[in-house]
């Protein structure tokens, strides 16, 4: 299984802008600005999360223990910016390109490797892919922005937890609709 981690963040303003956020929600003052710039980073974090995307470029690394065909966790994979692995003298090199092949026209994106050399044995994450990851800014779907702002919007109108009766409920199913199309389903 591929481990990643996120080493990069996008601009939260070129997802979505606490101005665009401000006339979504009527509000026309600047004191709770701050408040939903916080609710942004939030909703943001909540959509990724939940669909395993990210929205914006972001740099992240993947980790594999081995030469195994793998697919990617996170998504949509841009670009596979390098490959570097650890050689049987425990030293760091990169990997051709002639040595994998990716498929990152589908979610979730994969790489299979193709006759890769030996890699030291005592060590684990030996095979590291650096990559770009995530919806460009120009082409976020719509639908995931407006799940941004409806989850803003919720949050901002109700600051607990909804309650009806005695039963506590969560947000209304809009969100889980608009984003399910963008989940990875490993």
């Amino acid at each position: 299984m591929m481990r990643i981690k996120i080493t990069g963040s996008a601009s939260l303003d070129d997802i979505i802008t606490v101005a665009n956020l401000k006339a979504f929600l009527r509000v026309d003052h600047n004191d709770e600005d701050t408040y939903i710039t916080a609710l942004r980073q939030v909703a943001i974090n909540y959509i990724e999360t939940i669909t395993d995307t990210r929205l914006g470029d972001v740099s992240a690394v993947g980790y594999l223990d081995s030469w195994y065909p793998a697919t990617f966790p996170v998504g949509p994979v841009q670009s596979i910016t390098s490959i570097t692995y650890l050689s049987t003298a425990n030293t760091t090199q990169t990997l051709g390109a002639s040595f994998y092949y990716t498929d990152l026209n589908v979610q979730p994106a994969r790489i299979r490797f193709v006759s890769p050399p030996d890699l030291y044995d005592d060590a684990l994450a030996r095979v590291q892919i650096n990559m770009v990851v995530g919806f460009p800014e120009a082409s976020i779907p719509p639908t995931m922005i407006q799940a941004v702002r409806l989850l803003v919007g919720h949050l901002y109108e109700n600051r607990t937890e909804e309650v009806t009766g005695t039963i506590t409920t969560r947000l209304k199913v809009g969100i889980d609709a608009l984003v399910s199309p963008f989940r990875t389903l490993l």
